[in-house]
């Protein structure tokens, strides 16, 4: 009961706190650049593998083994041997019965005696075990202050994985309508110990105006990317030039202005749609910031920027979502958030949501479906490196 009331007293204090007009002036320059060094890891997939690769992660295990592990759409993790390329086993993951888990969307991996499912339309975190056996079920659809939980998908898609620190687990949250920015946490925590939920003390803001809500989607905007280097969160706003820096607790913010040379700003123009694909065409052409990855093998961190494009009819716009952008560009940080380059990547090769950082450098999927090349059979990725630029 102690415990509660001194939490409650501490939301009680900070429960106004919204973003922080805290701006950081860091320096921006292009002496680096993103380079292939040539290595190509590639991993054969079967025909119950689709191509749509929204959570991937890599492990490695107390014997320093290495793996690349993804959901499959037909309710399974794969385990590959990262550095062999060669297929181990899955996990797969039941509908019903006791060990039954609906609608699984993502995951992360402790060990294999603790890995837990997220699924994105129930507010339930599975912990499970590699025979897919239920070990614990942890509900957290309420917090103490009587706020809904909004279920969490931990996806790599937009780059949020779990993050466990100490025993509590930290949940983003989504923005459900407009109305309801200023009032909607970023994210709470669940204490897996007490078994108590409790909001952050940092809410969303304004990225765009109700007139252009209306005109588009607010999901565009308000989704964001969130890693944590083991000191501090940072959050990428895709409809936002600026990222946050922000203290476990979240009462430290600051702004750090990351933005694209591609990226005048990002507009929203007054549009009318005929149908639904024009609309779909028009927002997956429209520029965004994307997703923030950090390097901790070379203190960097890579923040994802999506140009305006103009598209040609016919490719499903939808369907490519999920595989990034037809032109992308990566801004290179350094530790303390200072631009130090920018590469812009070649339309239609790579694949800007399927990646993942190794101590051989950035590994991007080179298999893009639009890419003449594509082959269906293969996940395969291509190293890139940080290297002075001009090299």
């Amino acid at each position: 009961m102690q415990y509660a009331i001194i939490w409650m007293l501490f939301l009680v204090c900070c429960k106004n706190r919204t973003d922080q007009d805290v701006l950081i002036q860091n320096t921006t320059s292009y002496n680096y650049e993103l380079k292939s060094n040539g290595k190509i890891l590639s991993y054969e997939v079967d025909d119950n593998t689709k191509y749509n690769f929204s959570a991937l992660f890599t492990y490695t295990d107390n014997s320093r083994q290495e793996y690349l592990t993804f959901k499959n759409t037909l309710q399974e993790i794969l385990f590959y041997d990262l550095n062999n390329e060669d297929f181990l086993f899955k996990i797969k993951l039941e509908r019903e019965g006791p060990n039954g888990i609906p609608g699984p969307s993502g995951f992360y991996i402790e060990d294999f005696d603790n890995i837990y499912v997220t699924c994105a339309m129930t507010p339930f975190l599975y912990k499970i075990d590699t025979t897919g056996a239920i070990i614990q079920k942890i509900r957290y659809g309420q917090t103490e202050s009587g706020h809904t939980v909004i279920p969490f998908r931990s996806w790599s898609f937009d780059y949020t994985p779990l993050v466990f620190i100490d025993s509590k687990l930290y949940l983003p949250q989504g923005v459900s309508q407009f109305h309801h920015v200023s009032v909607t946490p970023i994210g709470v925590v669940i204490d897996t110990l007490h078994q108590q939920s409790y909001e952050l003390p940092f809410n969303y803001f304004q990225v765009i105006t109700q007139d252009e809500y209306d005109r588009m989607s607010v999901g565009d905007f308000y989704d964001f990317s969130r890693i944590f280097n083991g000191k501090k969160f940072v959050y990428s706003f895709f409809g936002d030039e600026n990222i946050r820096v922000v203290s476990v607790d979240h009462q430290e913010i600051q702004k750090h202005k990351i933005k694209s040379k591609y990226i005048n700003r990002i507009v929203i123009e007054k549009r009318t749609f005929n149908d639904m694909y024009a609309h779909a065409k028009y927002r997956y052409g429209m520029p965004l910031y994307g997703n923030l990855i950090h390097d901790p093998y070379r203190n960097l961190y890579y923040r994802f920027a999506y140009p305006k494009i103009e598209l040609e009819d016919g490719p499903d716009y939808v369907g490519l979502t999920a595989l990034g952008r037809k032109k992308f560009s990566i801004i290179i940080l350094d530790e303390e958030f200072n631009v130090i380059g920018e590469t812009l990547f070649p339309e239609w090769t790579y694949c800007p949501t399927v990646l993942f950082v190794h101590r051989d450098g950035l590994y991007i999927c080179n298999n893009h479906p639009m890419n003449p090349s594509f082959n269906e059979d293969i996940l395969s990725f291509e190293c890139f490196e940080v290297t002075k630029a001009g090299r």
